[in-house]
């Protein structure tokens, strides 16, 4: 097989960190739902403000969504 043994490594790598992330952000603004302080941005026509919303959006558009959450939650 030569060279083509590790070249599956980096893509399961990214991957697992995406989902990683997308766990966090999830149980993050859970918690912060809970405790009343939602995390909320509004960009054009698109609200996110739910666990959900943000989980899925960092799962789909996770190299966009994810820095806006990081903003929205310092805000």
């Amino acid at each position: 097989m030569g060279g083509m043994d590790g070249e599956w490594l980096a893509p399961v790598i990214f991957l697992l960190l995406v989902v990683a992330v997308d766990i966090w952000v999830y149980r993050e603004a859970s918690e912060r739902r809970a405790e009343g302080r939602s995390v909320v941005a509004t960009v054009g026509p698109v609200t996110l403000s739910t666990p959900e919303q943000w989980s899925l959006g960092c799962l789909v558009l996770w190299i966009f969504v994810l820095p806006l959450y990081l903003v929205a939650r310092n805000a």
